[in-house]
């Protein structure tokens, strides 16, 4: 549809992203109403998980739409490359779903909620989402495309728009529940090698159930949520995006026991006490009643102790998982054949009794060294990113300190590289994402944090590397990185 640049408002400074419209998508009154109608309709949404739109015109036959500028890289990136730990993936779309509540309220429906529209970057270790793209988003009471008429991505469509062409809040909720689902499993529920099978299977076919290591770390009634979100019938869905954000939240306790209500109260056709006119008599038919539910309150206590999910602490952190420390092996004796006995013959006087030698005390330095814990290495990594302009080389050591522990942490290379870039190290840098991925930290990872972007910005405008170090790390980063 269009192509989408980084600019620079000249009159304050700031960077935007500036997105354009074919000239030949844009012919004819309705595509020009359409791009219109994004700029309208994400101009009136102010939210922290919402791009911030700044002006819509046209210049010299070119309709454009200046917005916010967000770094990071797509959710879309982050599933393909399965780097997403599956509580990171609950928390960043229930920020999804905090955006979609505003939008809502708003009387605004997105209608093309998809990974690709998803902008996440991290904030230390934490990540913060942006949903982008309300270019097919549909103002409440408007009727752009008429009835029928279908926009938007297949597989993320919900069964009832594909019948009907008649969206509604929930049916952005099921695209959020696809998502979902692709992070969990690492696929797509609805697949298919024709548009036509795969829109048959949205409608009509289950998605595959998920196994249970697709559910690692989180509870296991996430299954369940999973399920109400990909309900076929709206009504069976979360009925709002509050509903749904606050269940994905929850889920990410691994002893969250489900969603309430999921048992029904049973109510009984006839009051009991119009049963008979006496007191005496309501008395004995409701006593039986009461023992009944006793009983059965009972034995319901009994089985839910013996088969409730043990209680795990509350998780509190979005780390990487982090490898245990090898444990202390002691060193082997050196073989017998290393060093041949010398035989010698003292005599008698010769060899005085003496008590034996007590052990040496271990120094210092032959101590073991105590291992950073997870959220000593967020702090390290914390005062870092805090000293990278006027301390780089305290902010490299720290980074160096934490990858010692933890080598599975892409924001330490992503520092360690924005550090050596303050420092001049140009050449010491492709070493730096050689090493992160030797470990399993793929370059994408980077670009979910500032620093690491914003040093590309710098390098873009000052092109301070030598042509055989960017060509170096041009050939790891993605493509159009350091253009």
């Amino acid at each position: 549809m269009g192509e989408v640049y980084l600019g620079l408002d000249p009159a304050i400074g700031r960077e935007v992203a500036v997105k354009t419209i074919h000239p030949e998508v844009a012919q004819g009154t309705e595509a020009r109403e359409r791009f219109a109608q994004e700029a309208r309709a994400a101009g009136t949404l102010n939210h922290p998980n919402l791009v911030t739109i700044h002006e819509f015109g046209e210049d010299q036959g070119v309709l454009y739409l200046a917005m916010e500028y967000v770094p990071g890289v797509d959710l879309e990136a982050l599933l393909r490359d399965r780097i997403l730990a599956p509580v990171e993936a609950l928390e960043i779309l229930a920020q999804v779903c905090d955006g979609l509540a505003y939008a809502h309220q708003k009387g605004v429906l997105h209608r093309d909620i998809k990974p690709s529209n998803i902008r996440v970057r991290r904030e230390g270790e934490r990540p913060l989402v942006k949903v982008m793209d309300f270019g097919i988003a549909r103002m409440a009471g408007s009727d752009l495309t008429g009835s029928g008429t279908l926009l938007g991505t297949f597989g993320y469509m919900a069964p009832e728009y594909i019948r009907t062409g008649l969206p509604d809040p929930r049916s952005d909720l099921f695209a959020v529940g696809v998502i979902l689902y692709e992070a969990l499993a690492g696929h797509r529920p609805f697949e298919g090698d024709t548009t036509a099978t795969v829109l048959y299977r949205v409608v009509n076919e289950e998605p595959p159930p998920l196994a249970p290591s697709d559910l690692h770390g989180i509870s296991p009634q996430a299954g369940l949520l999973l399920a109400k979100a990909l309900a076929k019938e709206p009504g069976q869905r979360f009925q709002s995006a509050e509903a749904m954000g606050k269940a994905l939240r929850d889920a990410r306790d691994p002893a969250w026991a489900g969603l309430p209500g999921g048992q029904a109260t049973r109510v009984l056709d006839r009051p009991l006490a119009a049963a008979d006119s006496s007191g005496l008599a309501r008395g004995q038919r409701v006593w039986p009643w009461i023992a009944a539910l006793l009983v059965l309150g009972a034995l319901g206590l009994g089985a839910w102790s013996q088969l409730r999910p043990p209680k795990v602490p509350r998780l509190i952190t979005l780390e990487a998982p982090v490898p245990a420390p090898p444990s202390a092996v002691p060193p082997a004796p050196p073989p017998e054949s290393a060093q041949p006995p010398v035989k010698t013959e003292p005599t008698p006087e010769a060899v005085p009794a003496q008590a034996p030698k007590a052990a040496p005390r271990p120094t210092q330095a032959s101590r073991p060294r105590p291992q950073l814990s997870a959220q000593e290495a967020s702090d390290l990594l914390n005062e870092a990113a805090l000293g990278l302009l006027d301390q780089p080389q305290g902010s490299l050591d720290r980074c160096n300190r934490v990858i010692l522990d933890h080598p599975l942490n892409p924001r330490a290379y992503a520092l360690k590289a924005a550090a050596l870039y303050g420092l001049g190290r140009y050449q010491e840098m492709p070493a730096v994402l050689e090493a992160g991925r030797e470990h399993g930290v793929r370059p994408v990872q980077y670009l979910a944090y500032g620093h690491f972007t914003s040093m590309l910005r710098e390098e873009r405008r000052e092109r301070r590397l030598p042509s055989e170090v960017r060509e170096s790390l041009g050939a790891e980063l993605p493509r159009g990185a350091l253009r």
